[in-house]
Order: C-alpha cells, then sequence, then structure tokens
C-alpha cells in the first residue's frame, strides 16, 4: 500500500492526540491554539483522505509487529463509511474546539479542557477509522472514559457528577457487550481484522453471528441513548456547551456507526435486528413526545436527541444502512449548530401552538402523500437504476410532510400561503428522495433479512400515533387528561427518577464527596 494515504490516515487521530498530551502543561491560550490548530489539520487531512479514496479506492494501514492475527496489530481502514465519518468528526472537532476557545475564555481550568477534549477527538476519530476489532474496542472505551471528564469539567457541581456516574455505568455496560461480541466474532471465524471477517461472512462462515449481533445491538442500544436506558444523556446539561455539541453530534452516534460497520454481522442477526427496529421507533417516538414538554433550550435539545437517535436505530434495525449513515451524517450537523447556537434563543418569544383544524390535517395528509408518491414517480422515471426503496420510510417521510403543510395552511390559510407550501413541501419531499436514492448507490451495503411483517406494522402505528399526537396537541391544554399528560412528560415519565434511585443504590454516597 501506498505510503500516502497510510501516513494520513495515522496522522488524523494523531495530531489530537498530541496536542491533548501537549494541553495540560500550557497556558490556557497556548492550548487552545494548539488543540484548534491540530483539530484543523486532522479536518485537512480527513479531507484528503477523501479524496485519495474518490480517486484510488479502499485502504487499509496495518502495522503488524507480533503477526497479522495478533491481539496487538492496529489498522486503520479507508472506505465510504469510515471517510464520511472521518470527515464529520474532524469538521466537528475543528469547529467546537475553534468556539470553545472563546466560550471558556476566563474559565481557570482551559488547558485542562483543551486536553481532555483534544484526546476525545482523538478517540473518536480512531474510532470511525479503525479496521480491527480490538482497537475498535479501545477507542470505543477511550471515548467514554473522555467524555467522563468532560462531564466532570465543573466537579463541584452534584448535579454534573451524578449524571457523570450515570454515564459511567451505562457506558460500562455498553464495552462489556462489545467485548463480549468481540470475542464470540473471534472465536468462531479465528480474526480481528474486520477485513478478513467480512471476507468470511461473505464466504459463508456464519457460525456465530446470530449470538455476536445481539451484543452489538445491545451495544449499540446503551451507548446512542435508547429507552429505557436513555435518562443519563438529558442529565448532562451541567457541562459546557461545546461538549453537549460534540457529544450530542460526534459520540453519541456511535451506536448508530458499529451497526453500520459491523452490518455484515448484523445481516445474520434477524432477531436481534427485529428488536432494534421496535427499540428505536418506541424511543423515537417518546424522545419526540418528552422534548415538546420540556422548558429548557439544551434539555429540549437532548430529548430531540434521543428521539433522533431512535430513528437512526429504527433505521439500521430495518437494514437501511446508507439511510442510517446519511442520518448520522445530516443529524450531526444539524445538532451541533443547534447546541452551538442556544444562547441566541435567550428573550426569543415563543412561537403560539397554531390549531391544526380537521380540514388542514385532510390536505397535509393528501398533499403529504401524493409528494411522496409523486416524488418516487418521478425519480424512478428520470433515473430507473436509482436504488429506491421506501418502506415503512415513506411513510415516515408522507406524515412529516402532511405535519409541515396542515400548520402552513393553519397559520394562513390563503392561495398564495398554499401554493408556497406545496412548493416547500415538493422541494423537500424529493430533496429527501433524492438523498435516499443517493446514499444507496453510494453505500450499497449489505442484503438484510425481511423484517417481520408485524415489527413494520407495529413501526408504522407508532408514527402514526405519533403524527395524530402532534397534531391534537394544540388541544391539550383544554382538557384535564391533556395537562395531566404534559407534567408527565415534562418529568419524562419518571423513568430518569427510577434510574436515579437505582444509581444512588449502586453507587452511594453524596456525589460531590
Amino acid at each position: 500500500m501506498p505510503s500516502l494515504p497510510a501516513s494520513l490516515l495515522v496522522a488524523i487521530p494523531l495530531l489530537p492526540l498530541l496536542a491533548g498530551l501537549l494541553a495540560r502543561g500550557l497556558r490556557p491560550v497556548s492550548a487552545g491554539q494548539v488543540a484548534a490548530g491540530a483539530a484543523l489539520l486532522s479536518a485537512a487531512g480527513a479531507t484528503a483522505c477523501a479524496a485519495w479514496l474518490a480517486v484510488a479506492g479502499p485502504v487499509t494501514a496495518r502495522w503488524t509487529p507480533f503477526g497479522p492475527d495478533a491481539v496487538f496489530a492496529p489498522a486503520l481502514r479507508l472506505d465510504v463509511i469510515s471517510t464520511c465519518m472521518v470527515v464529520l468528526v474532524a469538521f466537528l472537532g475543528a469547529v467546537v474546539l475553534r468556539f470553545s476557545r472563546h466560550y471558556l475564555a476566563g474559565d481557570p481550568a482551559q488547558s485542562r479542557f483543551f486536553s481532555w477534549m483534544s484526546l476525545a477527538l482523538a478517540s473518536v476519530l480512531t474510532l470511525v477509522l479503525s479496521g480491527q476489532l480490538p482497537l475498535l474496542l479501545a477507542a470505543w472505551v477511550a471515548t467514554s472514559l473522555c467524555l467522563h471528564r468532560l462531564l466532570l469539567h465543573y466537579p463541584e457541581r452534584a448535579g454534573a457528577v451524578f449524571s457523570a456516574r450515570k454515564k459511567f455505568v451505562v457506558s460500562r455496560l455498553g464495552d462489556l457487550c462489545l467485548l463480549a461480541a468481540a470475542v464470540v466474532l473471534h472465536r468462531h471465524h479465528g480474526t480481528w481484522d474486520l477485513e478478513v471477517l467480512f471476507a468470511s461472512v461473505a464466504s459463508g462462515q456464519t457460525a456465530g453471528l446470530a449470538e455476536a449481533g445481539w451484543w452489538l445491538a445491545a451495544c449499540a442500544a446503551l451507548k446512542s441513548a435508547q429507552f429505557p436506558f436513555h435518562s443519563w444523556l438529558p442529565d448532562t446539561m451541567e457541562t459546557p456547551t461545546p461538549v453537549s455539541a460534540f457529544m450530542h453530534a460526534g459520540i453519541i452516534n456511535a451506536g448508530g456507526f458499529l451497526l453500520v460497520r459491523l452490518s455484515p454481522v448484523m445481516a445474520h442477526a434477524p432477531g436481534a435486528l427485529a428488536t432494534l427496529a421496535v427499540v428505536g421507533a418506541i424511543t423515537a417516538a417518546f424522545g419526540a413526545i418528552v422534548m415538546l414538554a420540556q422548558p429548557g433550550v439544551k434539555r429540549a435539545l437532548a430529548y430531540s436527541t434521543i428521539a433522533q437517535m431512535g430513528f437512526m436505530i429504527l433505521q439500521c434495525g430495518l437494514g437501511a444502512w446508507a439511510l442510517a449513515l446519511l442520518h448520522i451524517l445530516a443529524h450531526s450537523l444539524y445538532k451541533a449548530h443547534a447546541f452551538l447556537t442556544a444562547g441566541s434563543t435567550i428573550g426569543a418569544v415563543p412561537r403560539a401552538a397554531i390549531p391544526l383544524r380537521t380540514p388542514a390535517l385532510a390536505i397535509g395528509v393528501l398533499g403529504g402523500g401524493l409528494v411522496v408518491a409523486g416524488g418516487a414517480t418521478a425519480l424512478q422515471a428520470l433515473a430507473p437504476d436509482a436504488p429506491l426503496h421506501l418502506g415503512v420510510f415513506g411513510l415516515v417521510l408522507a406524515l412529516a410532510l402532511a405535519y409541515g403543510l396542515a400548520r402552513a395552511v393553519s397559520a394562513r390559510a390563503t392561495l398564495g400561503t398554499g401554493l408556497r407550501a406545496a412548493g416547500v413541501a415538493g422541494a423537500v419531499g424529493l430533496a429527501a428522495l433524492g438523498l435516499h436514492a443517493g446514499a444507496q448507490a453510494l453505500l450499497p451495503g449489505v442484503a438484510a433479512p425481511v423484517t417481520p411483517a408485524p415489527v413494520l406494522a407495529l413501526v408504522g402505528v407508532i408514527f402514526a400515533g405519533l403524527f395524530l399526537f402532534q397534531s391534537l396537541l394544540w388541544r391539550a391544554n383544554a382538557h384535564a387528561a391533556g395537562r395531566r399528560l404534559y407534567v408527565h412528560a415534562l418529568n419524562g415519565f419518571y423513568l430518569g427518577t427510577l434510574a436515579n434511585r437505582l444509581l444512588t443504590r449502586l453507587w452511594p454516597g453524596h456525589p460531590t464527596l
């Protein structure tokens, strides 16, 4: 393999690693400059690797001092999945670290912050580039431990310490699940290398894949804050905003990335995939409902992340690997921007709930269905070979467009407003379908098992129910049941309280002692 891409691959995580080790001994201003500069160079290296991939194709950099099958034989792999993720993470790291220099100005612990943030960035970059199971596991654990230190940036705050403890316990459970999956795969396939493992699976060696798939599913659910293991995420709001931005945009997605990366394994675990689909759908609906009741911006964004991670896990459960990767990219960019601009919402006047009358809802449902059906038909006519497989995602897109159209029509029921709303809905629908087809063409992926019909029906019912709930939300205050539901949703249906009591028993003692 040419030395240029190998050197670039090693340099991408190495630069933030060195910056993290150096920053602790530097003055705050210098530490920020070193950390931001290293992240920017990593982003440039990631971009160069993406260009190399487009020209020369996938490559793997291996270092095998003890043989190719040794536990210590790290490998960094450059392919479509890792390239998308490494460019995303490096870019977000550069933006967040640059923002942090201004956000933390005057903080006496700046040097320590930049050290741990750079080390967290290096860990995530290693994670997404890993081409070997032990290296993947090491980067997975390192990412969690670095995040733990960032959550404790204000150790004198009891809330920050308690939420960090909760995250620590959930993460260790996830680490054990990933370790178990790696051991199972090595025992049955005799290799730690992902490329060799995938070749073994492609040749028909499927022993142990179903068992490993269950361990990987559990690991992804724990990492990506799936119901009912989600309560640690909204409780981490004591941490500085740059940490929240990087955590919600660059770390919480790791569960989905793990499933996409090991999709050849997951494709042979139909039971695990069906379970993920159900868990993801429930999490998406739960997060969306609780988000609407949160008065605080950051806490509402946290439940928004839970909902989005649920939808991403649902995509993985249905075998839509390309859509899950596209979702990771889009959500990360959106959520990083949302957190870094959260301060601009202070003083803003909240928009009142818009009454959604039955005629507006009928127009919205009809329009959403027509946009999806017409857009899919037009796309297939213009590009017959476009790999467009909608299924339940067509229903979700139609419902989302229906809700948007209903709100637009209800806000101003004029012909001009209706035409503009229809034009926007059409453009959004076509863009979504085009991205859908483009992602599947870029990442053909692995054929997933057919999802059982009851699972698809349950997912459809959940999203239809969520659409109905949002449509009737404006009437909630007029009914006693709606007011009670608001109180329950405001408190996250008390699942966080139950988790806190359990943690207190497992980890007694005052959190600041």
